[in-house]
């Protein structure tokens, strides 16, 4: 089972990855303040409650349509807010979306306050990575990989 989630996150890497050089950043809006939203996450695993918008949102992604997808995981993360699996889904749909400042706020929700276990810790790590090498950031993008070895 780890082994078939780690080939499912490393396909969603890759998948993301080529669509990210495909799609340039054009928004310059600032990244909305998401103050009231839970920045510490109390579970990993989302509810069965989300399950069908997770299902959605999966298959949106499957056909191109990342703003879909944004949209069935923002409803997710108003039911349950605290849960680190919506949180890395909606930060992977926006780096898939070109939204890369989002992608990185949602990564590093999951990389500073989210599980140390995998597999959300290798996949959050390289979403920030991703999401801040598209934005110029090498900083960020460097340090998001070498936490990568943080992951138990």
């Amino acid at each position: 089972m780890n082994k078939l989630l780690k080939v499912i996150g490393l396909f969603m890497a890759i998948l993301f990855l080529s669509h990210c050089s495909q799609k340039q950043d054009s928004s310059k809006a600032e990244v909305k303040d998401l103050s009231e939203q839970a920045r510490i996450t109390s579970q990993n695993q989302a509810p069965d409650s989300v399950r069908p918008l997770l299902e959605q949102a999966d298959q949106a992604l499957s056909r191109g349509q990342s703003s879909q997808a944004i949209n069935h995981l923002q409803r997710a993360l108003q039911i349950s807010p605290a849960t680190a699996e919506i949180q890395q889904r909606l930060a992977e749909a926006y780096l898939a979306d070109g939204r890369y400042r989002q992608a990185a706020y949602w990564a590093d929700i999951v990389v500073n306050a989210g599980p140390k276990t995998e597999p959300l810790c290798s996949q959050s790590r390289q979403t920030l990575a991703l999401a801040a090498e598209a934005q110029g950031d090498l900083s960020t993008q460097t340090k998001a990989l070498a936490a990568l070895n943080d992951c138990l």
